[in-house]
C-alpha cells in the first residue's frame, strides 16, 4: 500500500514550495504511485490553481523518474541535494502542459 507525506521542500532547490513524498512497497507496486501522483497534480492545478509543479528524485531512482515521465513532466535540471549531497533531478510540468496531456489521453 502506498504511503505519502507532505513536508517543506529544500528551499535551495525549490524556494517557496512544499514537497510530497511517497513510497510503495516494490512487491506490491501496481501503478499506485502514478495514480497518486496524478491525483496530486489534479489537486494542484484544478483545486489550487497553481501554475507549475516540480518533482525531485535522486539519480538512480528509476521508478520515480518513470512516474514523472508518465505524468508528462519534463527534465528541468540536475543538481545536488544539499540535505544529503546526492545528485538529484528536478522534473517540472506547467498547468498548460498538464491540460495538453489530459487532452491526449482522453
Amino acid at each position: 500500500m502506498p504511503a505519502w507525506r507532505s513536508q517543506p521542500s529544500c528551499p535551495r532547490l525549490c524556494p517557496r514550495s512544499r514537497s510530497v513524498g511517497g513510497w510503495v512497497d516494490r512487491t506490491g507496486a501496481q501503478g499506485f504511485a502514478t495514480e497518486a501522483a496524478h491525483a496530486a497534480l489534479h489537486f494542484a492545478f484544478v483545486d489550487r490553481e497553481l501554475d507549475r509543479i516540480l518533482s525531485i528524485h535522486q539519480i538512480g531512482n528509476d521508478a520515480s523518474e518513470r512516474v514523472m515521465q508518465k505524468l508528462g513532466m519534463r527534465l528541468d535540471r540536475e543538481t545536488i541535494d544539499p540535505s544529503c549531497n546526492r545528485p538529484t533531478r528536478v522534473y517540472a510540468i506547467t498547468r498548460d502542459e498538464y491540460n495538453r496531456t489530459l487532452a491526449i489521453t482522453a
